[in-house]
């Protein structure tokens, strides 16, 4: 526990020694990051996701007061730093637009999530962590066997297939920069430690989309015949009230993976008045 500690409180100060070089204008990722933080958070990025599963799932540490305060304030920091948002596959469609209209290398490697856990599957892809510029590049060095560059048409039939199995999309970047992503992540919730860490503890890993899903009861199939919609949200926002599925809109994300499935068409999205991207703008209208 001491060396873990030890090394979040690392990560905390390499953070806050480098982050000053982040925010270059001209362009619409804002990726001018230190080569110090992209190299290290490239190739130990799966030992941060233990670290943070360890801390999210340690009930002892929420048993005790300064062990949970510590949590606390070392996971206020980092999100701070580094967090996502949840993307619709239109949005992260539109987002390879305008990275590949802009000449950005992406590359798609393995979940570093999979490799933090060790849990890898054979029904759903493994090879699910998009990253792109510089981080990119990084990835394709320091990894070569788990990372290949990929072109925009397969880029685009990932996101499509990766929404089919219900994976939802997210771009991480850091601080709040405006335009400062630097990979989307498409995440199985049986092994996303981000999303467990939120569900389970609160930790905020990542910030909800900009739409919120709503639901016509008249037009809904029922949940007998169909309730696909409730199979799929990994946020607990679909419920079944008098054979219908409806839309909690507190703890909707606005993913949108329960729209594609929806056979009797109930479902949509719907911008949320005043709603806007962070890590994604300049690369979403």
């Amino acid at each position: 526990m001491k060396r873990i500690l030890r090394a979040a409180f690392l990560l905390h100060r390499v953070f806050f020694m480098q982050l000053f070089h982040l925010g270059r204008e001209g362009g619409p990722v804002r990726q001018d990051v230190s080569p110090l933080v992209i190299w290290f958070l490239t190739k130990y990025e799966h030992l941060e996701m233990r670290t943070l599963h360890y801390l999210a799932t340690s009930d002892w540490i929420y048993r005790h007061g300064a062990t949970k305060a510590l949590v606390n304030w070392l996971r206020k920091r980092v999100v701070a730093v580094a967090n996502g948002e949840v993307l619709t596959m239109g949005e992260a469609k539109e987002m390879l637009d305008s990275l590949f209209d802009g000449g950005y290398t992406v590359a798609v490697g393995t979940c570093p999530c999979r490799r933090a856990l060790k849990k890898y599957s054979e029904d759903v892809p493994n090879d699910t962590d998009m990253a792109f510029g510089p981080w990119a590049e990084r990835y394709l060095r320091t990894y070569p066997d788990m990372y290949r560059k990929i072109s925009y048409t397969e880029a685009v039939e990932l996101i499509e297939e990766f929404d089919r199995f219900g994976l939802v999309h997210q771009v991480y970047g850091l601080k709040t920069l405006e335009g400062g992503g630097v990979v989307v992540c498409n995440c199985c919730s049986e092994v996303c430690v981000p999303l467990l860490a939120q569900q389970l503890r609160g930790f905020e890993s990542f910030r909800k989309g900009r739409s919120r899903a709503v639901s016509d009861p008249e037009a809904c199939l029922g949940v007998e015949e169909c309730g696909t919609c409730i199979e799929r949200c990994v946020f607990g926002a679909r419920v079944s009230r008098d054979g219908k599925a409806h839309v909690d809109p507190d703890a909707c994300f606005g993913c949108g993976l329960c729209v594609s499935p929806c056979r009797g068409q109930a479902t949509k999205l719907e911008r949320v008045p005043g709603a806007e991207l962070i890590y994604a703008k300049h690369l979403v209208s």
